[in-house]
């Protein structure tokens, strides 16, 4: 029987800790509670008391004060802190004070128990009374390595439709939900890679029940099983968080983790297995901790809304139709994906059409307007940007139909026969010299005048075209990427991957997954 005492100036947290407890350990707990940092101490001093769940930000004697006096008085305590504030402050000075774990509030069902249980194995390790559990664990210690090391050694390595059941079955995580997480140990050595894998390994499962491969030079793979029927991805997030940040203060080194998107299949575990490795390859000093499905969104959305704005300005000045059609439909997808609010997105739409008018107008003095005139009306009454899509791509084409005819009339003959070339010839490999050969002048003199006319340069213009052509093919079609490279005239599949990349800030497989995942 182990005596747990649960310390929070929060009745509604006592409550919370009391429910879990009774559900999850009927019989095997003695829980005193208390409202603060001075009822606690006086429970310790008149009881034994084994666990503490401790909040921090206490009126009064706060945690970190209380758990002070605490580890003074009963050093062999177990002292779980509680504090809304996810902080490494915080975590760092709970845990230097000798506290046993850091969870964020409000509290994981789940995470509670993992760690009650952690705390309890503590204690009966420490008293010579290991559980059966335990006893069984060393037996397998021998084995478990190396049957893990083949585990993630067939997910990276193995055949499309290999069968991992027979390792999910030993491991006895079958059935859930599965985050692959990578970790880069900075400064590992061969002296110091035995007992850093070791505390990895500790931190982890003390935390979440994972399985963990063997180190690759500073980099190691872990797979955390997740129960289906209790599960939510802001959750799992924390709790990797959590994860991470105590690896990085008890190695004390500055740890980069990756995480990859949730994987319910375990078909899927070798493509979840790698995006592991992509978020780890996107973290930084500033960002040390990556979430792979956040460098999808973080394609970020706001910035992909203005990226996309810009660049139909730019196609409507020039009187490109074709342009501004693909990206009017690129723009509506991404005011619909940007999570804002109705009046924020209605207010987005309305500058939208206010400054297509007005370039309209700028470039075509004759420009009919009448048709813009209840803009804000049909706008305001929608409760979809659905509602309001034929209606913006209809005033779109409007306007650069004006334009285009204008820019016909006015258009350099010698920019019309070039660009009429451009378009013919996309899915060619052809150069400035190639284009100016086909007008009749000098490449120099054609490169000057286009700059002039199209306020754009001749490679800009010709990649900004190819690359919006690549991007039609990975959204509607299903050609490979090698067939797009050839489709768009490049003979280097990385080097076409490289320009799409810059443009689009993901490679083309990826872009491929992300609209695909929009629809």
């Amino acid at each position: 029987m182990y005596n747990v005492l649960a310390c929070d100036d929060e009745q509604i947290a006592i409550d919370s800790i009391k429910f879990i407890f009774e559900k999850n350990f009927q019989g095997q707990v003695n829980l005193f509670t208390a409202l603060s940092g001075f009822e606690a101490l006086n429970i310790v001093k008149q009881n034994d008391i084994d666990i503490i769940f401790m909040d921090i930000n206490m009126p009064g004697m706060n945690g970190l004060e209380t758990i002070s006096l605490i580890t003074q008085m009963k050093p062999d305590t177990v002292i779980i802190v509680l504090s809304a504030f996810d902080t490494f402050q915080y975590a760092q000075e709970a845990l230097n004070l000798g506290a046993f774990r850091y969870i964020t509030k409000p509290v994981n069902r789940n995470t509670v128990i993992q760690t009650a249980r952690s705390a309890m194995n503590q204690i009966d390790s420490r008293n010579g009374n290991p559980d059966e559990n335990e006893v069984i664990q060393k037996k397998l210690n021998s084995v478990s390595p190396m049957v893990e090391s083949d585990f993630f050694y067939s997910c990276a390595f193995g055949t499309e439709n290999e069968d991992l059941s027979p390792y999910l079955k030993y491991f006895d995580i079958m059935d859930r939900n599965y985050v692959f997480t990578a970790v880069e140990i900075p400064d590992l050595t061969e002296e110091n890679r035995r007992d850093i894998h070791s505390s990895i390994r500790q931190i982890a499962s003390e935390n979440q029940k994972c399985i963990m491969g063997s180190f690759m030079s500073n980099r190691v793979i872990l797979l955390f099983p997740f129960e289906k029927e209790s599960f939510f991805t802001e959750k799992v997030h924390d709790i990797l968080s959590t994860i991470h940040t105590l690896f990085t203060i008890k190695i004390n080194r500055k740890i980069k983790t990756g995480v990859s998107s949730v994987c319910s299949k375990e078909i899927q575990f070798k493509e979840f297995y790698n995006q592991a490795f992509v978020a780890l390859n996107k973290s930084s000093e500033s960002q040390s901790i990556v979430f792979f499905e956040d460098i999808v969104s973080s394609v970020d959305k706001s910035e992909t809304l203005q990226n996309t704005t810009e660049r139909f300005y730019k196609r409507l000045k020039i009187g490109d139709i074709e342009g501004v059609q693909f990206l009017t439909g690129m723009y509506l997808k991404s005011l619909e994906e940007s999570s804002a609010s109705p009046d924020k997105w209605k207010f987005q739409a309305i500058e939208f059409i206010v400054n297509t008018k007005s370039i309209a107008k700028e470039l075509y003095e004759d420009f009919d307007d009448s048709s813009f005139e209840n803009s804000f009306s049909v706008i305001s009454a929608a409760t979809s940007i659905n509602d309001i899509s034929d209606f913006i791509m209809a005033r779109a084409v409007e306007a650069v139909t004006a334009i285009s005819k204008t820019k016909k009339e006015t258009e350099n003959p010698l920019i019309t026969k070039v660009r009429t070339y451009i378009n013919m010839h996309l899915s060619s490999d052809f150069s400035l010299e190639d284009a100016a050969l086909y007008a009749g002048v000098s490449s120099f003199y054609l490169s000057k005048l286009f700059k002039e006319e199209m306020n754009d340069t001749f490679v800009n213009y010709v990649t900004e075209l190819k690359m919006e052509k690549a991007a039609h093919l990975l959204r509607e079609t299903d050609m490979s990427i090698k067939e797009i490279t050839n489709a768009t005239g490049y003979n280097d599949q990385n080097y076409f991957s490289k320009i799409f990349k810059n443009k689009y800030e993901m490679s083309p497989s990826e872009y491929r997954k992300f609209e695909n995942g929009r629809v």
